[in-house]
């Protein structure tokens, strides 16, 4: 998983498989200087074990909605092309709806990481207390199981966050820090 910081304000994401064609989602929603939303969800899924959330779907062959299979060259592989999308939108949206409760956990996980740790290094200000109180809100709407999971892995998910962002703010325009999932290791 390579997450390319493509300019000042834009990212995207690739995605290398063995047992699919590659994919890409360029440009990636949720650009942010110290760590992009998609990174936010790569680890909190990898840390949590969540099998079908966003990279969980990308790796049992997927898009996850948003991703797409690489352009084709040449016409010959335009058809094979065309093929290989219609195949990965079906299952795509196969697993999307056979996701369940993890899949919109990965979603509230993300969410939640993100605006705790960013709160320890951010300002106060009116954004800032809206996501706060939106988050004790989400939080609330969680069981306690869930709850006491977050909590668990809280400390390994900002750890990552840390060590992530601060390799991402590193990174010029065109270079990519390359993850692993589902161990979260970096590549290279």
């Amino acid at each position: 998983m390579d997450f390319i910081r493509s300019g000042e304000r834009r990212y995207s994401v690739r995605v290398e498989r063995g047992n699919a064609p590659p994919l890409v989602m360029d440009p990636a929603p949720g650009f942010d200087a110290d760590l992009p939303h998609d990174m936010v969800h790569f680890v909190a899924e990898g840390v949590l074990g969540l099998k079908t959330g966003v990279f969980g779907q990308i790796a049992a062959g997927g898009n996850a909605g948003g991703f797409r299979i690489e352009a084709a060259d040449g016409a010959r592989d335009a058809k094979e092309h065309r093929r290989a999308v219609r195949k990965q939108a079906a299952k795509g949206q196969r697993l999307a709806r056979d996701q369940g409760r993890e899949g919109e956990l990965s979603e509230l996980a993300a969410f939640l990481f993100d605006v705790e740790w960013r709160r320890r290094s951010r300002p106060d200000s009116a954004t800032q207390r809206a996501a706060l109180g939106e988050a004790e809100r989400v939080r609330a709407s969680l069981s306690a199981d869930e709850r006491a999971r977050l909590d668990a892995a809280a400390p390994r998910v900002f750890d990552m966050f840390d060590a992530l962002s601060a390799a991402w703010r590193a990174l010029r325009a065109g270079e990519a820090l390359a993850l692993e999932w589902p161990t979260l290791e970096r590549v290279g």
